[in-house]
């Protein structure tokens, strides 16, 4: 079950407090923004849930939550997204044992790893795939041009691909770089957050698409 049709964007929040953050996110998702990953390292179950309940509940289906998975049900989220440290959880899949794998996504380091993956995630982020912007040490250090070579690898073993999206120093320039490898996403961050005008770098990056 594929989440996406075309190649979509997918915003990360910062780690740390923004002003006016829910009220940016808000105006986001009113100009076009289709999913949200909701990772605040350190959030508390309710911190995650004060922290959504700041955003208009006509966008909950669009957001995804990095902890606190019982607010997916709870607050009719869009999914939920397994980091690398806890993906082989047991614990964690009996959590989740009730959310459709189309609605779980998880992060890749590297194309082996995809390559590896027996699961039907929703989409997989890999990354970093430029340089990265809001961290100085996070190099690229994925091949680009392996997108379509990979993903057909693993849909001749396995009969299915997740959706592959690029994370780490996208920004406008990188968009078409991706599009044209094949990559059926990506993922902002530092590009949006480190914007004085978060919306307006938003719909510079939206544009290309």
């Amino acid at each position: 079950m594929a989440i996406f049709t075309l190649m979509h964007l997918i915003l990360i929040t910062p780690d740390t407090k923004v002003n006016n953050e829910a009220q940016i996110i808000n105006s986001l998702f009113a100009n076009g923004l289709q999913r949200l990953h909701v990772r605040k390292p350190g959030f508390s179950y309710d911190e995650y849930k004060e922290y959504i309940s700041n955003i208009d509940a006509q966008y909950h289906e669009r957001v995804v939550v990095c902890g606190a998975f019982e607010l997916y049900s709870e607050m009719g989220l869009g999914g939920v997204h397994l980091n690398s440290h806890i993906r082989d959880d047991a614990a964690v899949w009996t959590q989740i044992k009730n959310i459709p794998l189309a609605h779980i996504s998880t992060s890749f380091h590297s194309w082996q790893e995809v390559r590896g993956n027996e699961r039907q995630y929703g989409y997989v982020f890999i990354s970093p795939v430029f340089d990265s912007i809001s961290k100085a040490s996070y190099k690229a250090a994925i091949d680009l041009q392996q997108c379509a070579v990979v993903r057909q690898e693993v849909v001749t073993v396995r009969g299915y691909c997740p959706q592959i999206i690029g994370l780490g120093g996208v920004g406008v320039p990188q968009v078409p770089v991706l599009q044209q490898n094949g990559f059926d996403g990506a993922a902002l961050l530092g590009s949006v957050w480190g914007a004085e005008d978060a919306v307006g770098a938003f719909l510079d990056i939206a544009k290309w698409l």
